[in-house]
């Protein structure tokens, strides 16, 4: 039952051993090699026509992508011709298993699903796995060069890696390289564009489906089953490969290297590749990132699916980039807007009040200023002499008629007191000299007064 269902992480590793060693064998055994990236989309076919396609496929492509590589053994001058023993199986075995170690326990781990649904995750599983071991096994027991990683900058190697044989001396002219560079990026452009839009194509018509089932007009009927998102890109990459080996066109191998990454592209999920259009530039990119590959990482497993992977990254990397950009530009609008509408607001409020409070009067300073020296003494704010709204009126006490008479008796002789003791008041306006200036001006009492004093003397 474990090796049906395919669950179990040690039946996931032996699935991948399997197809890596059938791939290589289908590569490189035999006096004629066939295209490896002929060997790995046959291997997948095939796997994917089987009853274990829909347990079994995921590492079956696993491993034909870490079986398709072919520097095992290889030192010195890479060569189309290297030798086959025993012991490369024992080495692809060891690779298989570390491949097989990396996708259970890393990248497929429910805990982190590295790169979920990005292009080019399982091909990408496959390259980290040949890293690890060439850095730990291959590199230092010296089965495979370590100037692998940059074999292209110390020989020749062209576009896309369609032939990794030639010495210094056989160098292609410009013209060449430019047809080949241009033929690769229609490659990748082409399996990407087709593959994806077949997967959106048919997502569509399993939704109208659905629909037409939901309302009652597709009774009887059952929506079709989703299309493999591995099987469709692989399947058209054996017909553009068929096409184009049909023409015996001298530059199909890099042609071919061109439908796998375009390939790989397609196989991205559909919640993160939505449209025509971005398959159309991430492959744009994967191309790209391709070309400047070319001369690194040569004859690794998997590197056509990191390829892939890099530009889906990539073009995720600039959408956000664009969008972070349109964000702070419309929010710097927006700043600017309500500045705008701020100062609007200031210019309405310093020319047309609103409020009684925001009324301003300006008077004029002498004016003012005399005003206040006439009404200095006198003037009191009229807010001190309003009542209170809290404030109760007092009452007043009650007063007979007895108690009336005798308050006044008392003011009546009090002033009469006052009287007797004050002295004669002079006002100042009776030393004020009289308008005609006939002397000092006296009052009528002081008048008599000095006639009776003459009077008596």
């Amino acid at each position: 039952s474990h090796l049906k269902q395919g669950k179990i992480w040690w039946v996931k590793i032996l699935t991948i051993s399997i197809t890596a060693v059938f791939t290589y064998s289908y590569n490189n055994v035999g006096n004629h090699s066939t295209n490896v990236q002929i060997a790995i989309m046959t291997v997948i076919t095939l796997v994917g026509a089987t009853p274990f396609c829909s347990t079994h496929l995921i590492p079956a492509a696993i491993g034909a992508f870490a079986g398709g590589h072919n520097i095992i053994g290889s030192t010195g001058l890479i060569d189309n011709a290297n030798e086959i023993h025993y012991s490369n199986f024992g080495w692809l075995l060891l690779l298989s298993f570390a491949v097989g170690m990396v996708w259970c326990f890393i990248v497929a781990n429910p805990r982190w699903n590295i790169l979920d649904g990005y292009a080019g995750r399982l091909g990408t599983t496959t390259f980290i796995g040949m890293n690890l071991v060439m850095l730990t096994i291959f590199g230092p027991l010296g089965v495979v060069d370590w100037d692998r990683y940059y074999y292209g900058m110390v020989q020749v190697i062209h576009i896309a890696e369609e032939d990794a044989t030639l010495p210094l001396a056989s160098a292609w002219e410009w013209t060449e390289e430019a047809e080949l560079a241009i033929g690769y990026v229609l490659a990748v452009l082409w399996l990407g564009i087709i593959g994806g839009r077949t997967r959106i194509f048919h997502q569509k018509y399993i939704a109208q489906q659905f629909e037409s089932v939901d309302k009652g007009s597709g009774a009887g009927k059952q929506p079709p089953t989703p299309l493999n998102n591995v099987l469709v890109p692989v399947l058209w990459t054996m017909l553009s490969i068929f096409a184009v080996n049909v023409t015996q066109y001298k530059h199909g191998a890099g042609l071919f290297n061109g439908f796998a990454v375009g390939a790989y592209v397609a196989m991205a999920s559909l919640q993160k590749i939505t449209s025509t259009g971005k398959f159309a530039v991430v492959s744009l990119l994967a191309a790209g990132w391709g070309l400047a590959l070319t001369p690194f990482f040569v004859g690794f497993a998997g590197k056509s699916g990191f390829t892939s992977m890099m530009g889906h990254v990539t073009h995720e990397i600039l959408v956000n980039l664009l969008n972070r950009i349109r964000f702070l530009w419309k929010l710097r609008q927006q700043e600017q807007e309500m500045q705008q509408q701020q100062q609007q607001q200031q210019q309405q409020q310093s020319f047309s009040p609103t409020s009684s409070e925001s009324i301003v009067v300006e008077e004029d300073p002498e004016t003012t200023n005399t005003l206040g020296q006439d009404n200095e003494a006198n003037f009191e704010l009229p807010n001190e002499h309003w009542p209170r709204i809290d404030q109760k009126p007092k009452k007043e006490k009650f007063v007979t008629k007895y108690q009336r008479r005798q308050q006044q008796r008392l003011k009546h002789l009090q002033q009469h007191e006052e009287d007797e003791g004050s002295q004669i008041l002079h006002h100042r306006a009776w030393v004020a000299l009289p308008a005609d200036g006939d002397g000092v001006w006296q009052h009528s009492l002081e008048q008599n007064a000095e006639k009776q004093e003459q009077d008596i003397a």
